[in-house]
């Protein structure tokens, strides 16, 4: 084969070439746009839900997802979940939740960040929990995680558990548990004020804004653009 050949086949060779990773870097692109819309559409979803406030379980829609509510109950301390390898700012610790008992039902409510003691084996020190407070909140469904082995093997409490089962929780706990966690924003003391049990806030409806989607489409096409562009400059200096 002459030379002359061999230098048009690699040229129409790697045109293929380059024509494959513009049309996947531009898919991804057109991917992370898709997504961003998603996350749009959830939020402003999630903050017309969220203008109702809803004080009675028996209010709670059966698509309950995103909807704000301030209940008042008491919760069963005894019975705390502590959802493992939960880190915050570099930090390992845990999700805490507890039962809570309100309008003749209990559902569990996530209370915010803990930090994780020093040694593994131990658990964390929770704080005296006692009478009645109102709650203010998010539903929300737990995030579904794959989980090793049973467990519900060995059950202590406070309960550490690696993803939100509620139909575990409920088995451990002996509470018929609605299928939905309440995202706290607030617990009131109904015989004084707003408490502070040292848990942090940490849920977000969202963990990726729309905004940083955009951003990764924006990097995703100007990467094809620079290869398109490049190609171009290639093939016009005759380089083989």
């Amino acid at each position: 084969m002459s030379t002359s050949n061999v230098r048009r086949m690699r040229r129409w060779g790697f045109l293929a070439f380059t024509l494959t990773m513009v049309v996947l870097l531009v898919k991804l692109g057109m991917w992370q746009m898709s997504r961003a819309a998603e996350k749009e559409t959830l939020l402003n979803q999630l903050s017309a839900r969220q203008q109702q406030l809803i004080t009675q379980v028996s209010s709670i829609p059966s698509d309950a997802k995103g909807f704000a509510v301030a209940l008042n109950g008491t919760f069963d301390v005894n019975r705390s979940v502590l959802l493992d390898n939960q880190t915050h700012q570099g930090q390992v610790g845990y999700r805490w939740m507890m039962p809570f008992y309100t309008d003749n039902r209990w559902l569990l409510v996530e209370l915010g960040w803990i930090p994780a003691p020093a040694r593994r084996e131990e658990r964390p020190e929770l704080p005296e929990v006692a009478g009645k407070y109102q709650v203010k909140g998010i539903v929300d469904l737990p995030s579904k995680r794959m989980v090793l082995g049973d467990e519900t093997a060995t059950v202590s409490w406070p309960l550490r558990i690696q993803s939100v089962d509620i139909a575990m929780i409920s088995a451990a706990s002996g509470y018929a548990l609605l299928p939905w966690v309440i995202r706290t924003e607030s617990i009131v003391d109904e015989a004084s004020d707003a408490v502070n049990w040292s848990a942090l806030p940490v849920w977000e409806p969202v963990v990726m804004q729309p905004v940083k989607h955009y951003g990764y489409a924006m990097q995703w096409f100007g990467l094809a653009f620079v290869v398109a562009i490049g190609f171009v400059v290639w093939w016009r200096k005759g380089h083989v």
